[in-house]
């Protein structure tokens, strides 16, 4: 059984880089920024599938989308330097979100980060255990090659995203107008 909380809110069950899940938690849209949820939501408005540096003062902030089926990935960079990997879940689907985590924790895995760090035999597996939706699971690579500064706007912007796809209706009928 899915537990689906009321469409102003969703999960976030972050990942260390060595693959253990640090908790989950239940993130309130209306406690995020409309004006923020709206930049997000434009971006996603652009297609299914893209690569695209972020706009303005945030040109040094890429985003690599990929979303089908209520189930989405994305990877966040700075100055080319990877920052964030996410993966979201709305529960429409539950086969194609099961193929789309194994194909994200499979990542994952081969990641030297990951080789090098990880805490027990299946890094990640705990996210195959997570029934909470609307999911947003993320791992931040902690790379030391990123600015704390651009960790944290990234952060930020990872949980707006978040928001924009997996609360869509809500933000953009309720909140974000």
């Amino acid at each position: 059984m899915v537990d689906v909380p009321a469409t102003d809110s969703f999960f976030a069950a972050p990942f260390a880089v060595d693959g253990e899940l640090m908790g989950v938690a239940e993130w309130h849209v209306s406690d995020l920024s409309p004006r923020w949820l709206r930049f997000c939501e434009d971006l996603l408005s652009q297609r299914e599938a893209f690569k695209t540096p972020l706009p303005g003062p945030l040109a040094h902030l890429e985003l690599r989308f990929t979303s089908a089926q209520g189930a989405a990935l994305a990877t966040f960079l700075a100055s080319g330097q990877l920052v964030v990997s996410a993966a979201y879940l709305r529960g429409d689907n539950p086969d194609a979100e099961q193929e789309l985590l194994s194909m994200f924790v499979e990542s994952l895995r081969r990641s030297a980060f990951v080789q090098c760090s990880q805490a027990g035999q299946e890094p990640f597996g705990a996210v195959f255990g997570l029934n909470q939706r609307p999911l947003h699971v993320v791992v931040a690579w902690a790379n030391p090659r990123v600015a704390d500064n651009d960790e944290e706007l990234v952060r930020e912007l990872g949980n707006h995203l978040a928001a924009a796809f997996l609360c869509a209706s809500p933000c953009r009928t309720k909140r974000c107008t």
